[in-house]
This record gives structure tokens, sequence and C-alpha cells, in this order.
């Protein structure tokens, strides 16, 4: 804590204890130790976002710093779920944070394999942020696979693969989640899927 304090007082020295090192490097000398490795790579998150939050005119070098950060908390300990949280907090919503948010969020997604919602968020930013259905059709897909995931997950999923990849591949894919689903979930998969074909007889047959 004491280093963390020196480190608020001092920006400039923004690679406290062993922060400035590579994941790998910190992983051998944290030992069993990885979670509270990670745990310091986020107080230097709180510390370089407080030089962002009094400089905010000049600092690509410190969101550079800052995602450095996550990366290494997160390859230190991948199911952390305060990394992707700050992921979200303090880079999502960031012109330029944004690509790399969802990129963070997917690797959440591959470690945490129970947790419908992280490649929920990632999908929502890969799509209303970054213009990529596909990747937000595959995140969602991925999503809604997972227990728990609620219905709004579902409609959303079938939204971007109809956008990316047109209607038939949409209705593919909730026929597809329909087979595996419990049957509380079925009347809303139906119902999207209806919808769906009397808008594509619509539009054949205006």
């Amino acid at each position: 804590m004491a280093l963390f304090h020196h480190q608020r007082e001092s920006l400039q020295q923004s690679d406290f204890f062993t922060g400035g090192l590579p994941p790998s490097a910190q992983k051998a000398l944290a030992g069993p130790f990885a979670g509270a490795a990670a745990d310091l790579n986020l107080l230097g998150v709180f510390s370089i976002y407080e030089g962002i939050r009094r400089q905010p005119a000049d600092n690509n070098a410190l969101w550079h710093k800052l995602h450095a950060r996550l990366l290494a908390a997160q390859e230190l300990d991948p199911w952390f779920w305060d990394v992707y949280r700050l992921a979200v907090g303090l880079m999502a919503f960031r012109k330029q944070g944004t690509s790399a948010a969802v990129d963070l969020l997917s690797k959440g997604a591959a470690a945490r394999t129970w947790d419908w919602e992280m490649p929920f968020m990632a999908g929502y930013l890969a799509h209303e942020f970054l213009h990529d259905d596909k990747r937000a059709a595959v995140l969602m897909s991925e999503a809604v696979k997972r227990p728990n995931a609620p219905p709004l997950a579902i409609g959303l999923a079938s939204q971007f693969f109809n956008a990316s990849e047109g209607p038939e591949a949409s209705i593919r894919f909730l026929r597809y989640l329909r087979a595996s689903m419990p049957a509380e979930y079925r009347a809303v998969i139906d119902a999207r899927i209806t919808h769906m074909e009397q808008a594509k007889v619509k539009k054949a047959h205006p």
C-alpha cells in the first residue's frame, strides 16, 4: 500500500512493483500467488486512471499503460471479474478503447465458461460501437448457449445474424437453438422465428 500511495504522488513512475514486467515474468515471480499479482496490476490501473483524469488533454501513453495493466491482470487471473468490469467501465465506451475492451471480454468469455454476461456484453459492444455484426453474432450465439441466458439475448443474437448473414442464417440459428434449449425458452424462440418468416414473405410479396 505504501508503494501504491507513493505511486499516486508520482505518476511518472507508473510501473511500480511488478507492473513494469511482462505478464510471463510476473507469473514466474508470483508463483502460487498469481491472484495477488493481478490485484497489484489493478491497483496500477486505478493509479494510472487518476493520471488520465488529471491530464485529459494528453493521455495516450497513459491509456496504453492502463490497457497493458488490464492485459497483465487478465493473463495472471483470467477468471477475475474485476478485470472485465474495469475494461467495460474505463475503456469500452471510449472510442480508442472499445476494440481492446471487446478483445479482453472475448478472452474472458473463453475462460469464464459459465458466464453468459461476458460474451453478451462483448457482442453488444461489437455491434453498437464497432459496427461488426458478424463478430457480434458469434459472441451473442455463444452467450445464449450458456446457463441462465435471458430471452433478450436470444432476440439480439438473431438480429445480429440477420444483419450480418441474412434472415435464412438467423432462422437456422434459432431453430438450432430451439432444439437445445429448455422448454420455457421455446415460445420466445418460436415467436421470433414466426416474425422473421412473416417478414420474409412480406418482403418477397410487397
